[in-house]
């Protein structure tokens, strides 16, 4: 079998790309954006991004809302970058459903809708995205859009930990160093 190197997989994915395959477009923009394959080249991966967005490929939309979000190419576009993420999320792409969830909670882009944001944060965290997990447990330890419960909080948070999610380890030792010393004080 035959292991593509990247500058191979980049040239393969070009030519399928220039043919209107929404994957290959969306592939084509992630090696002009990490430069894979090819010279780095943002504006090319915007290019190739909002190809693969237009002719329907959910991982296009999600990477052209990056751009968007960051404003990597042109001018930050809050309300672009959400129009981006609702698309993709819609269609389950579950990194823009977490996104689109912060936005709301943060007034990015979007009117500030806190009961928007939890849903979208229940749906996602659910699905098992770690930082959706954390953001929810955060919002049960915060109160932010919902009532205060702290077995909710570690529950959502032990479970981003064990998924990788640095930050939710750090607050979950945060609030057992914390408990431990409330006790010690009784």
């Amino acid at each position: 079998m035959h292991r593509y190197t990247w500058k191979e997989a980049f040239a393969d994915a070009l030519e399928a790309a220039k043919h209107g395959k929404p994957p290959y477009q969306n592939f084509v923009g992630y090696c002009y954006d990490m430069g894979r394959g090819v010279r780095q080249d943002v504006k090319l991966a915007m290019y190739w991004y909002e190809k693969a967005a237009q002719n329907g490929s959910i991982a296009g939309m999600f990477n052209l809302a990056l751009m968007c979000e960051t404003g990597k190419v042109t001018q930050r576009n809050a309300k672009r970058a959400t129009a981006l993420y609702e698309q993709a999320a819609k269609k389950g792409h579950l990194q823009a459903q977490t996104n689109l969830a912060i936005r709301y909670l943060e007034g990015r882009g979007v009117e500030r809708n806190l009961a928007e944001g939890i849903r979208l944060l229940r749906k996602a965290a659910r699905r098992g995205d770690d930082k959706a997990q954390y953001n929810l447990g955060r919002a049960y330890l915060d109160g932010e859009g919902i009532r205060i419960n702290e077995s909710h909080a570690k529950s959502w948070l032990s479970k981003a930990a064990s998924g990788g999610h640095s930050r939710a380890r750090r607050l979950l030792k945060s609030m057992q160093r914390k408990a431990n010393r409330s006790r010690s004080n009784s």
